[in-house]
This record gives structure tokens, C-alpha cells and sequence, in this order.
């Protein structure tokens, strides 16, 4: 029997025993209501099942309902889950692995890290983490709930759109003569502004980069390429990714300053569990510990040293999580890019950061990886700047394979 509070793997049909799979997610369970003709199951964690797999509560309920013939309800005001008829936890919870397989796994990797792509009434999983993007079941009847979830979002969202612009149309025109006029006067503000931190006089301007870069003001790439037609059902949901980055980047800084003792094993399960309560790309975790633990002042040596074995721990040694490890650096320090060099250098000497991924960074230009709001000229830039690093670690490398001859 499962209960909540208990965590599980995120699997398939097929388990995963490995404690150290880092995909992670609450055991369903369920509460049986009423009797006779009228009892029910009330599942109340759906919510947070739903979070886990960036899948909406509700179709995660229906999915329900579609395998055991029942009659399902699903209400967002009240976060409230139904299925009619008494289900024990066991049974939800094979179904949960079931709807896992068909409608979360990546087809190609066996990854949970999917979103749905609907065009012309065909879903289809998309992957972050091997790029894959392969069509769902269609024979299953939840693509009906999925395809009908999207187009109710969809006009939503464009009945919300026209509304905006009839509103925009009924407004006085001396209004408006006013409002272009303080436009003016805010674009002149904003451009004095941006021109001081790019030349990094003020350091807390260069948190506001950071801060607007995070909540949206421009838009970091998650580096799954320009692919987005807004037909994505988790978007639609309501998943505010950069506000929810925010949140889990302020949750984990409380945590660091209430416990400065913590094991890098700790934090690393603190990190990871915030990216997954958040609803985030699993490699949001280096940017979530990134702007918590570091500010884009001169490094200090300790705090590197203190902090590597917990990037060590969330990267876990892997190429691409370091990859993604330097685009957090790199907007990190785009406002201070003397900075980012001592990061690199600091990192490499505490095994946080591989030689290869450094070199394969320094070689590849800009990339996928880099976010948006680190633009090609700062890049340049930033690059630039950790050359006698490159370089250093290129001569290295050079005599190593000197030495072996």
C-alpha cells in the first residue's frame, strides 16, 4: 500500500529500482467517500502528481476514468479529484505508471522530460533531454480530453487577446498622447540604466538584469531551440516557468542562509525537489543553485570551495549539466564579465567543472545552451575574457600528452 508522503521513481509499466534516479514523484493515493450506489475516490495529492510529471492535475484524473470505465471530476478552484466507484492505492497507483508510459516518457529516451506538441488534432511528445519528438497513441480516448483541453485554453487565450485590444481601443486619446510621452521618458531611463550596468558601476543593477532575465523580461532559452507555436497543453495550464525559477531560486537562498552546515547531498535533493515542485526542465537545477549561492561580485575562494561539492552532487558529473552549468554563469556574470573567468578557473580546480566541458564551451560559440538574455555581443564578450583560462587549459593538456610520448 502507498500513502502520501511517500516518494517514488517516475516509471513506466517497467519499475526503476535505482535510489539515486533523480526523476522523482509523490505516491498517489487515494480517500474513499460515501456508500452504497454513491462512493467514490477522492485523490487528494493529484496536484502534486500532476506537478511531478508537467501534466495537468485534471487529465491525469480523466486518465483515470478512461482505463477504469468510471466517471471522473476535476475541479481547479477547489483542487478536488474524483473518480466514482472505491479504487484502493495500489490500482491508482498502476495506473498512474500506465498513464506515465503512454503519455510522459519520451518514446525515444524513456525520459520524463516531454511537453506536448499538438497540430492539427495530432499530439506529439517533445523532448528535452534527447530533442526526440515522437506522436503519442492516438487510439487512446484521453487524446480526446488532451486535443478538447487545448482548444478550450486556446480560444481562452484569444478571447482574453481581443478583449485586451477592444479595451485598448475605448481609451481617451489624451490618455494615450500622455502615456507615449511617459513611454519616451521611461525608454530614455531604461537605456541610461542598462548602459550602467553593462559597464558594471553598480552592482545591484547588475541583480536586476539577472532578476528581469529570470521573471521574463527577457526570456531565457531553455535550449530546446525556436520550436514553440504556443501549442504546448503544460504552458496553457498556467506553468509560469520564469516566476516559478524565481521562487525556487529565493526558497533554496533561504535555505542555504538557515543552513549553512548542509551536506551537499542535502541541498542537492533541496535543488531538485524545488525544480520539480516548480514544474521546471530538470536542468533548471544548476540555474536554481547558481543565483542562490552566488552573487556577480568577485568569487570568494571559500565559497567556491564550500558550494563545488553540491554542484558536483546536482550535475553529477554529467557534460551537458555542465554545459548548462556555464550558461548560469555566463548570466550570472554578463553584467560583471571580469567575473566569470574566476568562476571557470575556481570550478575546474574543485572537479566541479571538466576540462573537456570547458574547451567544447570556449570552441562551440554561441549555442543552445546560451540563455537569451545573454546576447551575442555580451557572449563575445565573456568569452573574451576567460581566453587565458582556455588557453591555459589547452598548454596543459598539451604537456600531459607530451609527457606520455
Amino acid at each position: 500500500m502507498v500513502r502520501g508522503g511517500t516518494i517514488i521513481n517516475i516509471s513506466g509499466t517497467t519499475p526503476i529500482e535505482d535510489p539515486e534516479y533523480r526523476y522523482k514523484m509523490p505516491a498517489v493515493f487515494g480517500k474513499i467517500e460515501g456508500s452504497g450506489n454513491g462512493i467514490k475516490t477522492a485523490i487528494p495529492n493529484i496536484s502534486d502528481v500532476g506537478l511531478s510529471l508537467h501534466r495537468n492535475p485534471g487529465e491525469v484524473n480523466k486518465f483515470f476514468g478512461c482505463e477504469l470505465g468510471a466517471q471522473t471530476t476535476y475541479s481547479a478552484d477547489t483542487d478536488r479529484a474524483i473518480v466514482n466507484g472505491a479504487h484502493t492505492d495500489g490500482v491508482l497507483q498502476e495506473l498512474v505508471h500506465r498513464y506515465i508510459e503512454k503519455f510522459v516518457l519520451c518514446p525515444n529516451c524513456n525520459l520524463p522530460e516531454t511537453d506536448y506538441k499538438i497540430k492539427n488534432g495530432t499530439i506529439s511528445h517533445k523532448c528535452a533531454a534527447c530533442g526526440a519528438k515522437e506522436m503519442v497513441d492516438m487510439t487512446h480516448k484521453l487524446c480526446k480530453f488532451i486535443i478538447a483541453e487545448d482548444t478550450k485554453a486556446k480560444k481562452q487565450k484569444a478571447k482574453k487577446d481581443k478583449d485586451k485590444k477592444k479595451k485598448g481601443k475605448g481609451k481617451d486619446d489624451s490618455d494615450d498622447d500622455k502615456k507615449k510621452k511617459k513611454g519616451k521618458k521611461d525608454k530614455k531611463k531604461d537605456k541610461k540604466k542598462d548602459k550602467k550596468d553593462k559597464n558594471g558601476d553598480d552592482d545591484e543593477g547588475g541583480e536586476d538584469y539577472i532578476k528581469e532575465a529570470l521573471m521574463g523580461g527577457k526570456k531565457a532559452d531553455d535550449g530546446l531551440g525556436d520550436d514553440d507555436d504556443g501549442d504546448s497543453v503544460a504552458s496553457e495550464a498556467g506553468v509560469d516557468d520564469e516566476g516559478a525559477l524565481l521562487l525556487a531560486v529565493e526558497a533554496t537562498k533561504k535555505f542555504l542562509t538557515e543552513n549553512p552546515e548542509a551536506k551537499p547531498a542535502d541541498i542537492a535533493e533541496l535543488v531538485t525537489n524545488q525544480q520539480m515542485a516548480s514544474a521546471l526542465k530538470s536542468q533548471q537545477k544548476v540555474h536554481i543553485f547558481v543565483q542562490a549561492a552566488f552573487t556577480p561580485q568577485s568569487p570568494k575562494n571559500k565559497e567556491v570551495v564550500k558550494y563545488s561539492p553540491a554542484i558536483i552532487a546536482i550535475t553529477k558529473e554529467n557534460e551537458v549539466m555542465e554545459r548548462h552549468l556555464i550558461a548560469a554563469l555566463e548570466l550570472l556574470c554578463v553584467s560583471k564579465p571580469k567575473i566569470f573567468p574566476v568562476f571557470i578557473k575556481q570550478l575546474y580546480d574543485e572537479d566541479a567543472l571538466q576540462e573537456t566541458t570547458i574547451v567544447d564551451w570556449a570552441d562551440a560559440g554561441r549555442s543552445d545552451y546560451t540563455l537569451a538574455a545573454v546576447d551575442e555581443d555580451a557572449r563575445a564578450n565573456l568569452r573574451s575574457e576567460a581566453e587565458p583560462v582556455v588557453v591555459w587549459l589547452q598548454d596543459e593538456d598539451s604537456d600531459e600528452d607530451s609527457d606520455d610520448e
